[in-house]
C-alpha cells in the first residue's frame, strides 16, 4: 500500500519520539482512556436518567430532564474531541499496524455512529421541549439513549480489541 508507506514515512519523526518517550506514551494513553471514561461516564449517566424518566408519565419532568441533558453535551463533546485527537496521535505513531486493523476501522465506524446518534439526541431533546414532553418525542429520546449506551460499550470493546491485536 503506497499510501500507508507514505503516511508512515511522514509520521516517522512522531513515531520515533512517541516510541522513545515513556512519559509521552503514558500521557497520550491517559488522555485517550481518561477522556473516554469522562465522556462515556457522563453520557451513560445521562442515558440512564433518560431511561428512568421514561417510566414516569410526568411531561413537565421530562421537559426539565431534556433541559438538564444540555449541560452534559459540552463536556461529552470535549471528551470525544480529546479522545479522537489522542487516538489519532496513537495511530500516527504506528500507521502500518493500525491502518490495516479491521478492529480499528470498526472502532472509527462506531465513533461516527456515536456522533450521529448524539446529533439525533440533540434534535430529539429539542422535540421534547417543543412538544412539552409528549410521549412520542420522549420515546425517540429513549431510543437514542439505548443506542448511546450500546455504542459507548461497543467502542470500549473495540478499544480492548485493539490493545490485544
Amino acid at each position: 500500500m503506497p499510501i500507508v508507506e507514505t503516511l508512515s514515512a511522514a509520521f516517522e519523526p512522531w513515531a520515533t519520539m512517541y516510541g522513545e518517550s515513556t512519559a509521552l506514551s503514558v500521557a497520550l494513553t491517559f488522555a485517550h482512556l481518561g477522556s473516554m471514561m469522562v465522556g462515556g461516564g457522563l453520557a451513560i449517566a445521562a442515558d440512564r436518567t433518560v431511561l428512568r424518566a421514561g417510566m414516569v408519565e410526568d411531561s413537565t419532568a421530562r421537559v426539565a430532564l431534556a433541559g438538564a441533558l444540555a449541560d452534559v453535551h459540552r463536556p461529552v463533546v470535549i471528551a470525544l474531541v480529546v479522545s479522537a485527537v489522542s487516538g489519532g496521535l496513537q495511530l500516527a505513531a504506528d500507521v502500518e499496524t493500525f491502518v490495516g486493523s479491521k478492529v480499528m476501522w470498526v472502532k472509527v465506524g462506531l465513533l461516527v455512529l456515536l456522533a450521529v446518534n448524539g446529533a439525533l439526541m440533540l434534535r430529539d431533546e429539542r422535540a421534547v421541549h417543543r412538544t412539552a414532553g409528549a410521549g412520542r418525542a420522549f420515546g425517540k429520546l429513549r431510543i437514542r439513549a439505548v443506542a448511546s449506551l450500546v455504542l459507548w460499550l461497543a467502542i470500549t470493546l473495540a478499544g480492548v480489541g485493539l490493545m490485544q491485536g
